[in-house]
């Protein structure tokens, strides 16, 4: 089994799995979307201490749903899992990756907006300094787990991106047995799909 995993995963090197490139881009595009958002949320904050800003406090609450991120997010797996499936579809690489790139934009607007709401909630509570502290850990360690989850869609729209160039990621699944690719489609597309039916 190790030897046979070892033949079909052998050309899958650092350079079709990992860009540097790629990565700083990622970066440059979620900070895009999350520090104008952020400030935005404390902008309203601060204004509504002079003015009602209800309209705009509801426009921050229906930005956070993770609702949208949440199915948008599913679809862009399934596309990913039909995608390892047939590798050499650039039309179902090309659509994985727009939903992923725009979910990836979606989350980075909602975690802009969510810290934006910690950060003026714990600016403004009359709550112990050491509670502030806590609270504001806390929220650095969540900060770090959303981030993270949220890049995962942004790498997996860079594989997809991959159909464009000559010997990228999706050009060395096609030399993965059909075996292999159906159980790597389950996993990354059939089991959040399953997820998301199960919600109420």
């Amino acid at each position: 089994m190790k030897a046979y995993l070892q033949e079909q995963l052998k050309s899958f090197d650092r350079g079709a799995l990992w860009s540097n490139e790629a990565a700083s881009e990622g970066v440059k595009v979620v900070a895009g979307w999350a520090i104008p958002a952020f400030f935005f949320v404390l902008l309203v904050s601060h204004l509504a201490s002079y003015r009602p800003v209800s309209y705009l406090e509801k426009a921050v609450a229906e930005g956070i749903g993770p609702h949208l991120w949440n199915v948008i997010g599913t679809l862009g797996l399934v596309l990913v899992a039909i995608s390892l499936l047939l590798p050499g579809s650039r039309f179902l690489a090309k659509s994985a990756y727009q939903v992923l790139i725009n979910t990836y934009a979606i989350g980075g607007l909602s975690f802009g907006l969510l810290f934006g709401q910690l950060a003026a909630a714990v600016a403004t509570s009359n709550t112990e300094s050491w509670l502030k502290w806590v609270v504001g850990l806390g929220g650095l360690a969540l900060a770090v787990q959303v981030l993270f989850l949220n890049f995962s869609l942004w790498y997996l729209g860079h594989l997809m991106a991959s159909r464009e160039k000559s010997d990228g990621f999706l050009h060395r699944v096609e030399k993965v047995h059909l075996r292999g690719r159906v159980v790597a489609a389950l996993i990354v597309g059939g089991i959040p799909a399953i997820l998301l039916c199960m919600e109420k």
